[in-house]
């Protein structure tokens, strides 16, 4: 038997056909543009969303006919979701996280239901990102179709309503990031739902990872070219599956994810919801093994300013031949990376990314190392943050496609003054997804099964005299992040 993982991104989906011992057999990617119909909205067409995923696990389940799929799980990004009709029709665009229409109803909000109390519920504190201000957003501004009292699907449930699960459900990490969800008591909030003006009939079931939603219907068996009776295993968030996949199951050890969001994903044995977690906007909601808890320290400027950088200033170069123009020695200059909003711990849309100290003599590879040092040392913020709020981490296992990028890594080493893991999975998302999925088949524990599987590749060791320039430089970041804060506030938009 084998077990199908599929992750559902802001960009594309791929999934990845796996045997029981963690062998890749097979693989399928497909690629959907984001939409920008107004300045400030960023949405995907739900629609070509999930007719890619079922092209995509077509394709990878036919390159092992022997070797039948049993189990299929789902990792999702998050918040995003789809208002579907009576009839199952999709109404609306599902708004992706960066999407920031919603900012302006942050503060009506928590101005009425009290802000430590949503906290305590939701292990959450309030961004545009998330679902709940989504949904009032649309409350607003779509009076008609908030009328039909639609259901709200993320895409993780919205696939499981495609391949025919008759009760389509998402794993308690995924409902925990649409701000709706008590993570003590796993149900929906009836005191959120209640202020926000839905209930949950509207909402999908919320059940652990790695339980099963339900099994693909004959129709979409044929459609799909699967056995009959495949079961579809619920996952959950994408940062808690590729953390999974990553090998990432014991206190005390996290995920760096290296993509378009760099994204911190530890492991925290019980939830945990302080007040020094809230005051740096940091979360902590299920994980995606049993009785575990995480929270996601990140930047939503990532690998994306690594992408931005090539296609408009060394467009004629790949990614290893740039960063090999990376000098050894740490940049003169120093950058604020929000070229996106910010990620934590300051959820802030306004403050601009930022450059000092360049000139003429400033090389491109210089260039681009301040700007990859920037976003490393604001990991390196997110990192203090979590250790000052008791969330002690020893093991740093990078993934993502910066992860495969050395130069890059030992930047990261070095900044953080950490090793950092590298490991030999290249698909994490899928292989969590489907080693959730070959619990559900075979009740073995899916923390038994990464285990036996996770394979270091190599350990990148961080150099202690870069390490000790860049507290140095830590130092200065900071104070730069307030001084831009401050200017770009008096002077306003350009």
């Amino acid at each position: 038997m084998s077990y199908l993982g599929i992750d559902i991104g802001t960009s594309g989906c791929k999934a990845v056909l796996f045997d029981r011992s963690g062998r890749q057999l097979g693989s399928s990617h497909r690629s959907y543009p984001l939409l920008h119909p107004v300045p400030g909205h960023t949405e995907l067409d739900s629609c070509k969303v999930i007719d890619a995923c079922c092209i995509v696990i077509a394709e990878a389940a036919k390159a092992a006919p022997r070797d039948p799929v049993a189990a299929i799980g789902i990792s999702s990004q998050g918040e995003a979701f789809t208002p579907i009709g009576a009839h199952g029709e999709y109404l609306d665009h599902a708004m992706v996280s960066s999407d920031g229409r919603a900012f302006e109803l942050i503060e009506p909000f928590v101005n009425t239901f009290n802000l430590k109390q949503l906290y305590q519920i939701t292990g959450h504190t309030p961004s545009s990102l998330f679902s709940l201000f989504k949904l009032l957003w649309l409350k607003r501004n779509e009076p008609d179709l908030w009328k039909k009292r639609p259901r709200f699907l993320c895409f993780e449930d919205l696939l499981q309503m495609r391949l025919g699960v008759k009760e389509p459900a998402m794993g308690w990490p995924l409902a925990g990031r649409t701000m709706l969800f008590d993570v003590k008591n796993h149900v929906w909030s009836k005191e959120v739902l209640t202020a926000v003006g839905i209930n949950e009939n509207q909402l999908s079931r919320p059940l652990q990872s790695g339980s099963v939603a339900g099994t693909v219907s004959d129709r979409m068996t044929a459609e799909l070219g699967l056995p009959r009776g495949v079961k579809v295993v619920t996952g959950g968030h994408d940062q808690t599956i590729g953390a999974l996949g990553a090998g990432v199951v014991e206190p005390g050890s996290a995920m760096y994810a290296a993509g378009s969001v760099e994204c911190l994903c530890p492991v925290i044995p019980q939830l945990t919801l302080s007040d020094e977690l809230s005051r740096n906007n940091l979360c902590c909601y299920d994980y995606s093994i049993p009785d575990a808890y995480t929270s996601v320290a990140y930047s939503l400027t990532g690998s994306n300013l690594l992408q931005y950088f090539k296609e408009n200033f060394a467009i004629e170069v790949n990614y290893d031949a740039l960063t090999d123009e990376l000098p050894d020695a740490p940049s003169s200059l120093l950058a604020l990376p929000y070229f996106t909003p910010s990620g934590t711990p300051y959820f802030d849309p306004s403050t601009p990314g930022a450059l000092i100290g360049w000139r003429l003599s400033t090389s491109r590879g210089e260039l681009l190392k301040t700007l990859m040092e920037s976003i490393a040392l604001e990991m390196k913020l997110n990192l203090e943050l979590l250790e000052n709020s008791g969330i002690h981490i020893t093991r740093l296992i990078a993934t993502g496609g910066g992860s495969r990028l050395h130069r890059l890594v030992q930047l990261k080493a070095d900044v953080l003054n950490r090793p950092i893991e590298t490991i030999e999975v290249s698909e994490a998302g899928c292989l969590g997804a489907a080693r959730l999925a070959q619990s559900a088949d075979t009740g073995v524990p899916v923390i038994d099964l990464v285990r036996r599987e996770h394979r270091p590749e190599h350990e990148v060791i961080p150099n202690p005299e870069r390490a000790d320039i860049y507290q140095r430089k830590f130092a200065q970041y900071q104070t730069f992040y307030a001084g831009i804060k401050e200017l770009s506030g008096r002077i306003g938009s350009i």
